[in-house]
């Protein structure tokens, strides 16, 4: 079993909404996040003690930073269900977008997510959580907790 590779060739659908020009808030707000974390310790966190993907034979797995970065987007919408997660993520471009899923690819399905929780551990869990907590801290970032409708971040001039 290996990794889902995130860096896929792009689709036709892909190609077409990176050329399109319409004003979304949502994605300029998680594209700007994603931008302002350094991704990468918090990947070697999770690849460090997450045991799926490792072995060379069997089904390819999501990448753990993609898993993680799912569950992020259900705190931060405020989304009751894994189930719900799955679809938003299969409806909404700026949602994939964030987690680096091809247009032309479905969500991981809903019980994904819950064994990633289960195996990743609380610990690491919080660990990894407060490790990005401490670099939107430093840059004054405030991120306003809402619904599927209203996120909205802002670059703070005082600190928290």
């Amino acid at each position: 079993m290996s990794f889902k590779p995130d860096n896929q060739t792009l689709s036709f659908s892909d190609l077409e909404l990176s050329q399109t020009k319409v004003k979304n808030n949502t994605l300029e707000h998680l594209k700007n996040l994603d931008q302002s974390i350094h991704w990468d310790p918090i990947e070697s966190t999770l690849l460090e003690n997450y045991p799926i993907g490792k072995k060379k034979k069997g089904p390819q797995a999501y990448p753990p930073l993609m898993l993680f970065k799912c569950l992020l987007l259900r705190n931060w919408f405020q989304i009751k269900s894994d189930v719900e997660l799955e679809s938003l993520i299969n409806d909404r471009f700026s949602f994939k977008k964030f987690i680096s899923l091809p247009m032309g690819e479905p969500a991981p399905d809903s019980s994904t997510f819950s064994r990633f929780r289960k195996r990743l551990t609380l610990e690491k869990y919080d660990m990894v959580l407060s490790d990005i907590s401490d670099q939107i801290s430093r840059q004054n970032i405030i991120i306003n907790m809402g619904s599927t409708m209203d996120i909205q971040v802002i670059k703070s001039y005082r600190s928290p």
